[in-house]
């Protein structure tokens, strides 16, 4: 496929989405087949957004390495994020690499916790909204990429930073509202515990738990857990 037909498959594609969780599921089949590990969009943060879990649109990020990250306060002096704030070009970074400098036992930690998702390079790609929001898209694994390859992805986070911007003006902000049961059943599931489990830890019936994870599964206006939780996550309306 020659290169501009390619880029107008992906402009065809972005336009297409419909809702967040598409984007979710383009962005995992992207990085699997880079050979990559994880995705991210976020937000650039503002002196009000200090943890990772606030900045994030959405990820494929394991829910404990963004617990990990906020709990060692790494956003807090990131390298990543201040080349970002200075300047819109995109680049490769590895982890060891980029986080030379950092001091406070900051560079061991956040070295060790990338490696161990095998997240320890990659790159980043500064986007921005019509408003002027600004914006990153991440892919991270285990090698960098070529100019081509920045090319590409430059164009498809423009595009999906973009679409995600107009998904989520879209949205109905109407609150929603949720019991205690739905939600602890959520933030298990988004933990990654099946419901034996969380209805032993919840002192419930394994019935009632799928009760109560079906109702929230309406609510967010979603048809399976794993859109439910991918939701849950963007809105803020459960942490993990």
């Amino acid at each position: 496929m020659k290169l501009e037909d390619e880029f107008n498959r992906i402009e065809e594609v972005a336009a297409g989405f419909k809702t967040h969780y598409e984007v979710f599921k383009y962005m995992k089949g992207l990085t699997q087949d880079l050979g990559m590990n994880a995705f991210l969009f976020m937000t650039l943060p503002t002196v009000d957004i200090v943890e990772i879990g606030a900045a994030k649109i959405i990820t494929n990020w394991p829910a404990e390495m963004v617990d990990y990250y906020d709990a060692h306060n790494l956003m807090i002096d990131s390298p990543v994020i201040r080349r970002m704030l200075r300047s819109t070009s995109p680049f490769n970074y590895d982890v060891e690499a980029i986080n030379t400098n950092r001091g406070g036992g900051k560079k061991s930690t956040v070295i060790e916790l990338f490696n161990r998702y095998g997240m320890e390079k990659g790159a980043y790609f500064p986007v921005h909204d019509a408003a002027g929001g600004r914006g990153a898209m991440s892919i991270s694994g285990s090698r960098n990429f070529s100019m081509i390859e920045m090319a590409k992805l430059l164009f498809i986070a423009t595009l999906i930073y973009d679409r995600l911007s107009q998904l989520t003006l879209n949205e109905k902000h109407e609150p929603i509202e949720f019991t205690r049961s739905e939600l602890d059943c959520l933030r298990l599931t988004a933990g990654g515990r099946k419901g034996n489990e969380i209805a032993k830890l919840l002192d419930l019936t394994e019935n009632a738990v799928n009760n109560h994870i079906g109702s929230a599964i309406k609510k967010l206006g979603c048809t399976t857990r794993t859109q439910a939780v991918v939701s849950a996550l963007r809105l803020n309306i459960i942490r993990v």
